[in-house]
C-alpha cells in the first residue's frame, strides 16, 4: 500500500465505513534482518530451533514490526495531509513468517469539527482470527489543501 493519492478529507467519511483491506507478509529473511537493524538477538525471531524450545511452532514476527505495519495503514489511508494523532494496539496471538495477515478497520466516531476520525482496527489472519486489537484517531483535514503545500 502507499500513501492514498486522493486525500481524503474529514467530509469524506462517516461513522462505520471500513478502511481498505491491506495484506502484509514478512519473510524468514526480513525477520533476520529485522533483528539485525534493530539490535533484537532474541533468537524467537530467527532461529526455528531455538523458538520451538521456548515452546512456538515457528519463528515469530516481531511485534515492533507488526507496529510499524500498523502505523503505516494508518498514515497511508489518511494521505499525506492527513496525522496520525494516537495509536494502541496489543498483540495477542503469535503472527509467524511467510503468511498473510490483513490489517482492516471500521470508522468508530467522526468529529466534523477537529477533523478527528476514532478508529478501531485489526490485524488478522485471512480465516478471520484477530491477533492485534487496534485503537486509532487519524486527523484528516477540513477541506481539500491547496496542492503544494503541507499542513500541520
Amino acid at each position: 500500500m502507499s500513501v492514498n493519492p486522493i486525500q481524503l478529507t474529514v467530509a469524506d467519511v462517516a461513522v462505520g465505513d471500513e478502511l481498505p483491506v491491506v495484506v502484509k507478509r514478512a519473510t524468514r529473511t526480513q525477520l533476520f534482518l529485522y533483528s539485525a537493524a534493530t539490535w533484537n538477538p532474541h533468537r524467537i525471531h530467527y532461529d526455528r530451533d531455538y523458538a520451538a524450545t521456548e515452546g512456538h511452532a515457528d519463528i515469530l514476527v516481531h511485534g515492533p514490526l507488526q507496529g510499524a505495519w500498523i502505523t503505516q495503514f494508518f498514515t497511508d489511508w489518511a494521505g499525506a495531509h492527513g496525522r496520525l494523532r494516537s495509536v494502541s494496539w496489543q498483540n495477542r496471538r503469535s503472527a509467524f513468517p511467510d503468511r498473510d495477515y490483513e490489517l482492516g478497520g471500521r470508522i468508530t466516531a467522526v468529529d466534523a469539527t477537529t477533523g478527528d476520525v476514532t478508529i478501531e482496527a485489526w490485524e488478522q489472519t485471512p480465516e478471520g482470527e484477530r491477533l492485534i486489537p487496534v485503537q486509532a484517531v487519524v486527523r484528516l483535514p477540513l477541506t481539500t489543501p491547496a496542492s503544494g503545500g503541507a499542513s500541520a
